[in-house]
């Protein structure tokens, strides 16, 4: 295995994880003993040595954190990077703000940029739940990293978001108190971990719940405004469901337009929910049933992350955390049962 070993195959060996490895290995911060010689015992039988250019990278603090984000255009990520940027000064922190306008090949380059950068920090939000997952586990290596909102499989890191199953299951609970027995649901495909565990979650509570999901797979495109113009353009081409559940406000709008061309009632021809309460969800001519994420909390959570990973610690362990929104009940999706 000489030559081959990677930081990973050390932190599986040693039973600790990457960041432990690295701070073993790069001497920058205080181990134990016991822990400094377990670690170096794995290295050694892996014949895995530190790469000089990552110790290099890690040798200087910048007081400055990197943020990668799927899209600067949605506005609940433009929400929740000014949230963070906020946080991060009152700390004394700079922050470097980069999109991967939702691609792997770009994430990849705009984290190794970062890096390159010497940011203290990184907080990405993956783009695929699969693909993400590589330039994630090598950036961890050497540097402090948290996952924000989406996740990437198989990264030893912190991460902060929202409870998605919940988010959904207020969504259809709602629906049920509204008499609804057939819903459509809109959303992205299913590669990013917000889309997969949006829909696995939609399926199953719509059927805990007796409702009928139409349309199935070929409703899930992406998170923009035009995808959900084109989605409502193909349901309204054939029977109308009683609701339509969308995935991100972003998509709701594009619903929203589409059914007005056509002249179908909201709420009265069909009801339509989002996810995200973006600013736009409480204007009064659209007044959109949504998932309010709580981006405050989400926002100072990974700054205390960020603070805590610059503190180091040889004990530490990889935070998960899922805060729970809340259904924001508006007239989208608002009649009396029947």
């Amino acid at each position: 295995m000489a030559g081959r070993a990677r930081i990973g195959d050390v932190a599986k060996l040693a039973g600790v994880s990457t960041a432990t490895v690295s701070r073993v290995l790069t001497g920058n911060v205080p181990v134990s003993p016991q822990l400094r010689e377990r670690v170096l015992d794995a290295a050694a039988q892996l014949d895995y040595s530190v790469n000089p250019a990552a110790r290099a990278l890690r040798s200087d603090r910048t007081s400055s954190v990197g943020i990668v984000v799927p899209d600067l255009t949605n506005p609940f990520f433009t929400a929740l990077v000014d949230q963070v940027e906020r946080g991060l000064r009152d700390l004394g922190l700079s922050l470097h703000v980069c999109s991967s306008a939702g691609d792997v090949a770009i994430e990849r380059d705009r984290v190794r940029s970062l890096q390159r950068s010497q940011v203290e920090v990184l907080v990405v939000t993956p783009v695929d739940h699969e693909a993400s997952g590589e330039v994630l586990r090598e950036a961890a290596a050497s540097v402090p990293l948290v996952m924000l909102d989406q996740v990437a499989a198989d990264v030893d890191s912190d991460w902060v978001g929202t409870d998605e199953s919940e988010g959904m299951r207020l969504v259809v609970d709602h629906l049920v108190e509204q008499g609804v027995r057939t819903a459509a649901y809109v959303g992205a495909q299913p590669l990013d971990s917000s889309s997969i565990k949006r829909y696995d979650a939609v399926r199953e509570h719509a059927a805990g719940r007796g409702i009928e999901l139409v349309g199935g797979d070929e409703l899930l495109g992406q998170f923009s405004v035009e995808w959900g113009v084109e989605a409502a353009r193909r349901l309204a081409d054939r029977t109308l469901p009683e609701a339509v559940v969308c995935a991100a406000d972003v998509i709701a709008l594009g619903v929203l337009q589409e059914l007005d061309a056509r002249g179908v009632a909201v709420p009265e021809d069909a009801l339509v929910t989002g996810y995200d309460d973006i600013p736009l969800s409480s204007h009064p001519r659209l007044s959109l049933t949504t998932v309010r994420q709580p981006l405050a909390e989400i926002s100072a959570r990974a700054v205390a992350l960020v603070e805590d990973l610059r503190g180091g610690g040889d004990d530490r362990v990889p935070v998960h955390e899922a805060l729970l929104p809340r259904l924001v009940v508006r007239s989208s999706s608002s009649r009396s049962t029947q």
